[in-house]
């Protein structure tokens, strides 16, 4: 809810201030909220830390690729470097899985995490000295005047192109189809049955660096591929792929082709992202750039909540493989929306 809450927001003030002041603040902030989530034992303290942290996430979210493109003015070297991140950032995750194994194994649980926020907290003081602003233009006038001013641009802009309003809506389809996976996936193997004999912290664990090697492999497709075959046209394979991956794991009643399943659907739907990035950053305007990012991540944001809650009180009251059956019809859905943007602006399809 923070982050649904904070989004779009955030996305205004890194239009009007700063995008530098923005991204700096975002990682400054998370890495305070983290070390205060190894610290505080109250669960309404870990709450609050929790939002703080989410808050600060949306101030770089938009942001980052807002300040890349006006630096770089170049969409060409952009598109390749939002692709490029992507794929590192996956690289990252799947390193973090034994370093916090190993960190867990030698300090305490409050000294891992202050480790983890360290890097965070310290990355912001790095980017104070090295991070440049040389393309954004600040716009004199009253701050809450400009506020508002950018907020509505960045409204009208998603609202009335054609092509962001359907990314939009194909951003929400697809955050609600996903929380099937990322809040039903380990009840849906215990559903089809972990042998005793397997360690289940284990499983998950090489579960989670499966995921992430399919996930580099797509991103280095989609890397060499992007210009000869559009966006648009990218993300609806991949939403009815990852589909046809989540109709498998639904139904099939045997472990390993479950496993096989989450890693593939995982893989398309981490290419996704950064294409939904590709397409509303062609579109906008440099004024409300974070701005209309943000809005495509509030959608987002916004499809997870609503699915959580939908899926969750589906599972529960018919079981995890049903929930499953209903995300594949909303994850085609998302495909098929998405396949519109196509149509509505050639320039997006790449």
């Amino acid at each position: 809810m923070g982050v649904l809450a904070s989004e779009v927001p955030t996305g205004v003030i890194a239009d009007v201030i700063s995008r530098r002041f923005s991204i700096i603040l975002a990682f400054l902030m998370m890495g305070s909220a983290m070390a205060l989530a190894g610290v505080f034992e109250a669960f309404w303290l870990l709450a609050l830390s929790q939002i703080a942290w989410g808050i600060g996430w949306t101030m770089q979210s938009g942001a980052n690729v807002a300040w890349l493109t006006d630096e770089l003015r170049d969409p060409e070297r952009v598109e390749k470097l939002v692709l490029t991140r992507s794929r590192v950032e996956v690289a990252a995750n799947a390193a973090g899985v034994p370093i916090a194994l190993i960190l867990n194994l030698l300090l305490t649980r409050s000294g891992a995490i202050a480790v983890a926020s360290m890097s965070l907290f310290v990355w912001g003081l790095v980017l104070m000295v090295v991070m440049p602003e040389r393309g954004f233009t600040r716009h004199e006038g009253a701050a809450f005047a400009e506020f508002k001013r950018v907020l509505s641009l960045g409204g009208r802009l998603t609202l009335r192109t054609p092509s962001l309003r359907i990314i939009a809506i194909s951003t929400l389809l697809g955050g609600f189809a996903s929380e099937v996976i990322d809040r039903l996936d380990v009840a849906r193997l215990f559903e089809v049955g972990i042998p005793d004999d397997m360690d289940e912290v284990v499983l998950v664990s090489l579960l989670m660096l499966a995921k992430a090697v399919a996930a580099i492999a797509v991103l280095r497709l989609v890397e060499r591929r992007i210009v000869s075959y559009g966006a648009a046209r990218w993300m609806t394979l991949f939403y009815l792929g990852a589909a046809a991956a989540v109709a498998v794991a639904a139904g099939s009643g045997r472990l390993g082709l479950v496993l096989v399943a989450f890693v593939v659907q995982e893989g398309l739907r981490y290419g996704i992202d950064p294409l939904e990035t590709l397409i509303a950053n062609r579109h906008d305007e440099s004024d409300a750039r974070a701005t209309v990012l943000s809005f495509m991540s509030q959608a987002h944001a916004a499809g997870e909540i609503i699915g959580g809650v939908t899926l969750g009180i589906l599972a529960t009251a018919t079981s995890v493989s049903t929930a499953f059956f209903f995300a594949v019809a909303v994850f085609v859905l998302a495909g098929l929306v998405a396949g519109r943007a196509e149509r509505a602006a050639p320039v997006a399809a790449g």
